[in-house]
Formats: C-alpha cells, sequence, structure tokens
C-alpha cells in the first residue's frame, strides 16, 4: 500500500518533473538540439539552378552573363558542373583537366575560384556539381565498369571510391564554397569483373554471373545482388560526407535522385542516405510537364525530415513531348512560372532546383521576375557564412 503522503509527494514530483521540461523545451530549441517537431528545412528558401556547359561557365566573360541572368531570375544558388567524368574544372593533384578545356592556357587558370568569387559578390550561393559514376573520355581506364567501359565508372573499385572523396574533399578545402551537389549516385549498370566475381561470392556465397542473368529477368528476387549494389554506392556516399563533414561540418550535401523510382541495379537508397544523416537534402528528378505530387509527398512520409525532400524540375523539353527527330527545346516561360508557384504552394518549407542553365531563355526569366521568383528578395544575407 501507498500512503497519502507518499502519493503526495509522487504527485508533487511529476509535477515538478513536467514543469522543467516545458520550461527547459525553448532552451533546447534554441541550442539547437534534436526536437522531433521542428523538421529543419536546410534548403528553404533556396532556388537554385544547375549549369552542365563546362567549357562555358569556365569563360570570365560568360560566367559574368550567367550569373547576371541567374540573379536576375531570383535564383540565389549557383551549381556548376566541375567533374563530368572527363577531368576537373579546376587545377587538381588527382585528376587532369577537363578534356573540354585542353585548349586552355592553364597557367593561372582556376575558373571555379573566379565563380565563387563573382557570385559572392552577388549573394548567390556556389555548390559545385559532381557527375560521380559518369564517365565520358578516356580517363583513369583502370577504373572504367568492365561492361560499359565509355559510359561509368566502377563504384564496387575502392581506389575509384576514394579518387572521388579526395577530388571532392580537395574542391570543399581549398575554395569556398557553400555545399556540394552529387550526381549520379548510383551503380549505372551491374558489374561483371573477375574481382566483383570474387568478392560477391565471398560474401554471399552465390555466383555473380548467375545471378546477374536472373536479376535481369527477375530483380526481385536476387536481394543479395540488391544488397551489393546498394552497400557499394553507400560506402562511397558515407565515405564522401565523412570527408566533408569533417573538413566543413556545416557545408549542405545534396544529391540528384530518382527516388523510389531508380531501377534496383542502381543500388540508390537516398531515403536511406537522409534518414542517416549522410545527405542533407535530396533533389527528387522530376522532368515531367507533370509533376508527381503523389510520389513527392509518397516519400516525404518515408523521411524522418519531410522537408530534406526538393525536387529538381526541368526546363527543357522531355523525349515524350518530342517528335521523332527533334530537338530538345525551352520550354515556355509560364510554365516554369506556374510549376515553381505550385511547388512553393503544395511545400513551402522545400526549395527547388531547375535543370538546367542552357535552357533558361528570356522569356523564362521574366515569367519567373513577375511570378514566383520576383516576390522574393535576393540579398547577400541569404548566404550562409559556414564557420
Amino acid at each position: 500500500m501507498i500512503s497519502g503522503s507518499d502519493m503526495r509527494m509522487n504527485n508533487f514530483l511529476r509535477c515538478l518533473f513536467v514543469t522543467i521540461a516545458i520550461w527547459c523545451l525553448p532552451c533546447s530549441m534554441v541550442r539547437g538540439e534534436s526536437v522531433p517537431a521542428a523538421f529543419p528545412s536546410p534548403f528553404e528558401g533556396k532556388r537554385a539552378i544547375l549549369d552542365g556547359d563546362i567549357p562555358l561557365w569556365t569563360k570570365k566573360e560568360h560566367v559574368d552573363e550567367v550569373l547576371s541572368r541567374v540573379k536576375s531570375a531570383g535564383f540565389n544558388v549557383y551549381m556548376p558542373t566541375v567533374w563530368q567524368g572527363r577531368g576537373t574544372a579546376w587545377p587538381s593533384k588527382y585528376a587532369p583537366w577537363d578534356t573540354k578545356l585542353a585548349d586552355r592556357d592553364k597557367e593561372n587558370f582556376d575558373p571555379l575560384r573566379y565563380v565563387i568569387e563573382k557570385a559572392h559578390e552577388m549573394g548567390i550561393e556556389v555548390h559545385p556539381w559532381f557527375t560521380l559514376m559518369l564517365r565520358q573520355s578516356a580517363i583513369f581506364p583502370e577504373f572504367a565498369l568492365s561492361n560499359m567501359p565509355q559510359k561509368a565508372f566502377d563504384v564496387h573499385n575502392p581506389a575509384f571510391r576514394d579518387l572521388l572523396v579526395k577530388l571532392i574533399e580537395e574542391v570543399v578545402v581549398n575554395y569556398d564554397v557553400d555545399g556540394i551537389n552529387l550526381d549520379y549516385v548510383r551503380a549505372v549498370e551491374l558489374c561483371s569483373s573477375l574481382k566483383c566475381d570474387e568478392e560477391y561470392n565471398k560474401t554471399y556465397g552465390r555466383n555473380l554471373k548467375t545471378d546477374a542473368l536472373l536479376f535481369k529477368v527477375l530483380p526481385a528476387t536476387v536481394p543479395s545482388l540488391v544488397d551489393y549494389q546498394e552497400t557499394a554506392v553507400t560506402t562511397l556516399v558515407r565515405a564522401i560526407s565523412e570527408s566533408v563533414r569533417s573538413k566543413k561540418p556545416h557545408l549542405l550535401l545534396s544529391a540528384d535522385v530518382f527516388v523510389g523510382h531508380a531501377p534496383l541495379s542502381q543500388g540508390q537508397n537516398s531515403v536511406s542516405w537522409v534518414n542517416n544523416g549522410l545527405i542533407d537534402v535530396i533533389f527528387r528528378m522530376d522532368y515531367s510537364r507533370q509533376i508527381n505530387v503523389a510520389a513527392m509527398d509518397g516519400t516525404r512520409r518515408e523521411l524522418s525530415h519531410p522537408d530534406k525532400q526538393n525536387l529538381l524540375i526541368s526546363n527543357m523539353s522531355n523525349p515524350d513531348e518530342m517528335i521523332t527527330g527533334q530537338k530538345y527545346f525551352a520550354r515556355d516561360g509560364k510554365w516554369l512560372a506556374d510549376t515553381v508557384s505550385k511547388i512553393h504552394t503544395l511545400w513551402p518549407k522545400t526549395g527547388i532546383a531547375v535543370y538546367f542553365y542552357k535552357y533558361l531563355t528570356d522569356e523564362q526569366i521574366a515569367a519567373l521576375q513577375n511570378g514566383p521568383l520576383g516576390q522574393q528578395k535576393i540579398h547577400p544575407s541569404l548566404r550562409v557564412a559556414h564557420p
């Protein structure tokens, strides 16, 4: 039996505990401690545009015009591609210059440093864009995926993963970047090398060639091969994340992904990457004219912090809206402005990204100015200062 005095004491202690907990809650929020209801929105208020033309953005006169147009359109994040599997767009200790820059005078030539300085003067963040497994030249033949040598690198090769980590770390350490954007964060195809055969057999006790044949017909029936792909890609993502966090903990790390739509062969478990803190932001690549609201909302329910998923839309045509033989074309400005407005309405705490600058027309800029991005102030204070 519990006496009346004991019950009164227990009630007093419970009230005291609740009072202290309530009193401390705002303090923990101020200190930045984890509060489940307060979901962080790391890309909220950011409007990014990707620039995939290394030969152009590395020209001083071109980038001056680019940044001016980007700013006038209302974008505050610029993502220039710096690695497309042909070499680097900065002077690197670990890889040669991009082959598209072969004719450039390399003396005192550092286009990345220039674009960062120029962008920061205009209040625009710079997040260099790395297409990780894409291979577009004869560079590093020892790292080529054996059955797709001119299209992809082998993510199962530890030396190749180390190379990518070194390249990204080199940029993070030597440049005042505001984030790093990862693309082609996927295996591209199944590995067929002897080394992979041996590794797979040792890990799973199964034959890689046999499982690969079955996988092409019924991929879900070969969970070991799904795991093999996911493990290699996630190992790379984790290594990049740990490297970036160790050098600049507050740098924003993003990835362009096919959330929920990537084939099982790709090893792209992006929801896990976000929930486990390896990646800060994922961009759902949705290039159709009609964005997939149901898919976006479905993934939000899977994420610990829903607003860490953002949309990467395209301002250029998709094959499904083109006739045979037609070249890619820029979409109309009204569509772009209406789509951005819809995203802001449905998911106000997420940011947006647009693929890509080459197709940013004056009509699109005018539509954005007169619509969703023209209503937002663009100023240098938007750039986050990193300690």
